[in-house]
C-alpha cells in the first residue's frame, strides 16, 4: 500500500487528461453514523454468538463510526492516512475516542500492515469503491484476512447503484475501472460501482464466504466469514 495520492490518466468527455486522486477526499462529511449502518452494526455487535470483542475499521475516515463501536463496549483500531488528522470533524471524534483509553487505537495503513494485533471483526465502510487500483483492493482484503482470527468476520458496507454514477459514465468521466469526480478541483476522487455479486467474488478470492446479508434502503451490507 502506498499513500493517499494517485496520479492517473482519465477520460474527460472525448479527451484524456492527467488527474490526481486523493482518496481521503472520499471520507464522509456526515458527523455521525448513518441510520442504516447503525442498524447493521447494532445487530452485529450485540450478537454474542459471533464473539466480537476486537474490531478494526480500515479506512476509518473522520472516525465517525468509531465512537459507536466503543459505546458498544468493543475495542477498535481505526486505520486511516495521517492526511485526515487535521480535519476538524476527525479531531472532534478523536477526542471522544481518547476517553476510552486502551480500547481505542489509531494507525496508518503502513503501521497496520506491520502490527501484530488480531481481530474479530474488520469493517470496510464505503472503502473498496473509492480505491482506484484494483490490485490494492485485493492487497487490503488479503491483509485483513491475515489480521482476523480464525472463523471471524468482515463487514462490507457500500452504496447501491445511483443515477449520479450512470450520469458520469455517460459524460465520459472514466478512470481505471470506475469514474472520477471533482471537475475543476486540485484533487479528484474515485468511485467504482460494485454489484453484490462482484463483492462476493472479490471477497471469495481473498478467503471470505458470505455469512449474512442485511437489507438497507440505500446501501448494500454483507457480513463475511473468514474461511
Amino acid at each position: 500500500m502506498g499513500g493517499p495520492l494517485y496520479k492517473l490518466t482519465a477520460l474527460d468527455g472525448d479527451r484524456w487528461k492527467s488527474i490526481e486522486i486523493d482518496v481521503t477526499k472520499s471520507a464522509s462529511s456526515f458527523s455521525s453514523v448513518g441510520d442504516g449502518l447503525k442498524t447493521v452494526l447494532r445487530s452485529v455487535l450485540s450478537n454474542t454468538a459471533l464473539g466480537i470483542n476486537d474490531v478494526v475499521e480500515f479506512g476509518a475516515g473522520k472516525l465517525k463510526n468509531v465512537p459507536f463501536v466503543l459505546q458498544a463496549g468493543k475495542s477498535i483500531s481505526a486505520v486511516e492516512f495521517d492526511r485526515l488528522n487535521a480535519n476538524r470533524l476527525a479531531q472532534r471524534n478523536y477526542s471522544i475516542c481518547q476517553a476510552y483509553g486502551e480500547k481505542f487505537r489509531r494507525l496508518t495503513p503502513q503501521e497496520f500492515a506491520h502490527d501484530e494485533q488480531k481481530y474479530d471483526l474488520a469493517m470496510l465502510v464505503n472503502v473498496l469503491a473509492t480505491m482506484p487500483h484494483a490490485p490494492e483492493r485485493v492487497e487490503v482484503l488479503d491483509l485483513l484476512h491475515d489480521k482476523l482470527r480464525d472463523g471471524k468476520y468482515a463487514l462490507v458496507f457500500w452504496l447501491k447503484d445511483d443515477d449520479r454514477y450512470r450520469q458520469l459514465q455517460h459524460e465520459g468521466k472514466e478512470c481505471t475501472d470506475g469514474i472520477w469526480l471533482g471537475d475543476g478541483r486540485r484533487h479528484q476522487t474515485f468511485y467504482r460501482r460494485f454489484s453484490p455479486e462482484e463483492i462476493i467474488a472479490l471477497m471469495h478470492d481473498s478467503g471470505f464466504v458470505p455469512f449474512n446479508r442485511f437489507y438497507v434502503e440505500t446501501n448494500h451490507a454483507f457480513l463475511f466469514r473468514r474461511s
